[in-house]
């Protein structure tokens, strides 16, 4: 039996509108060697599209049927049931007689890994996803100051520039769009009553993301306004650097998420400094932003990262009632070398946009790290080009300079 929207839907290979933000279904499945049955409301579906399930074995019951399948279940019979993503009246439901085989779904596993069709479509929603961003920030640079900016506006006008690139279908979760003090609660949702005017100074958070027919991103951006402080300064290259360290981090297979955000907080540690939240959390294809089994937080989670699986990197830094820093790529594990040691991954970062070099602190940076960030944001500037207009292109490749 499977209930987990998100794999269903990967399961299946359907997607909807039943959820904000995840395109899932509201569902049921219940699986046997040669046969499926999935549960679901039948008038969301055409003729033809029952059809083409019904010929790949999988048939189409009504939603509330559910119930009584479980309950009717053959004597003596075994049903594999995920405890973690399905509720207990279920379970009470099937009978006595049936063998329980508690464990993690085997979907999940399986659509953690993408291959290289969904890995290719998410690079083409990365470079999409880049060209609103380049131009919500061009946007916010040159409007700062001039006309009134809100931290509703400002999510509002990215919102605009992303619904313009083809293929878009909605955001992925509610953007943060935090101005100074309040960017250091980390999952702050502006609304009317908070609603604050940007100003041109300190710095402004935004982390946000889009669903993509070809994939879903996720990205986090902290952007300085104007005048920064000596703290702001020291605090932002400094969560630069761990965002640096684990998008560039080589390790050898068998390699879990704590070890992972260990090597993230590392230049954090090393001031004394440390964020409350996890590293990194795995990423669905077109589907839910935060996905499993992996994640990258001090949990010892005994899930191994493996080629294909994309998973965010994004390490900040919080100091209440002044500021907050957080920046945020996607990486997808790849294969790097393989020798007497072991075989070796590293991450290839799928996140394609401008990160700002305006307040870095080079002193406090390693040559090795230097050289992360001019090739990446040489790398941006040669992906999102091609796809802006001449005046767009001149701000980005400004933007993207070599430090």
């Amino acid at each position: 039996m499977i209930s987990s929207l998100d794999d269903l839907a990967w399961l299946f290979n359907i997607r909807g509108k039943d959820v904000s933000y995840n395109p899932v279904v509201l569902s049921f499945a219940l699986i046997s060697q040669d046969h499926a049955k999935l549960y679901m409301d039948e008038h969301k579906l055409t003729e033809q599209e029952k059809l083409t399930l019904l010929k790949n074995g999988v048939e189409v019951c009504a939603y509330g049927e559910i119930e009584t399948a479980l309950s009717k279940l053959p004597e003596n019979s075994s049903i594999f049931i995920d405890p973690k993503r399905n509720c207990y009246a279920y379970l009470k439901l099937i009978p006595k007689s049936v063998r329980k085989i508690k464990d993690t779904n085997p979907s999940t596993n399986l659509k953690a890994v993408k291959n290289d069709t969904e890995l290719e479509n998410t690079r083409i929603a990365m470079t999409k996803d880049g060209v609103a961003i380049t131009r919500f920030l061009k946007w916010l640079s040159e409007q700062i100051g001039k006309t009134t900016i809100t931290e509703l506006s400002a999510a509002a006008q990215l919102r605009k520039y992303r619904a313009e690139q083809e293929g878009f279908v909605g955001d992925s979760f509610n953007t943060i769009s935090a101005y100074a003090a309040h960017g250091a609660l980390p999952h702050y949702s502006a609304s009317a009553e908070s609603d604050v005017e940007v100003k041109p100074e300190g710095l402004f958070l935004v982390d946000s993301g889009g669903q993509y027919f070809y994939g879903t991103t996720d990205i986090t951006r902290t952007i300085p306004m104007g005048p920064t402080t000596e703290e702001e300064r020291r605090d932002y290259t400094l969560v630069l650097k761990g965002m640096i360290d684990g998008c560039k981090v080589q390790f050898p297979q068998g390699t879990c998420g704590y070890q992972i955000d260990a090597i993230t907080r590392r230049p954090l540690w090393d001031h004394n400094i440390n964020y409350g939240h996890g590293t990194g959390h795995g990423v669905g294809y077109f589907l839910n932003v935060h996905e499993g089994p992996q994640v990258f937080n001090p949990t010892p989670n005994p899930v191994a990262l493996e080629p294909g699986m994309i998973t965010s990197v994004e390490p900040g830094v919080y100091r209440p009632g002044k500021h907050g820093i957080r920046i945020e790529n996607l990486v997808n594990t790849i294969v790097l070398d393989q020798n007497e040691f072991n075989v070796w991954y590293a991450f290839e970062c799928l996140t394609i946009a401008p990160i700002s070099t305006a307040i870095v602190q080079k002193e406090l940076l390693e040559q090795r790290q230097i050289d992360w960030l001019n090739n990446y944001n040489a790398l941006v500037f040669e992906r999102l080009s091609p796809q802006l207009t001449a005046e767009e292109a001149e701000w980005l490749k400004a933007e993207t300079q070599a430090i």
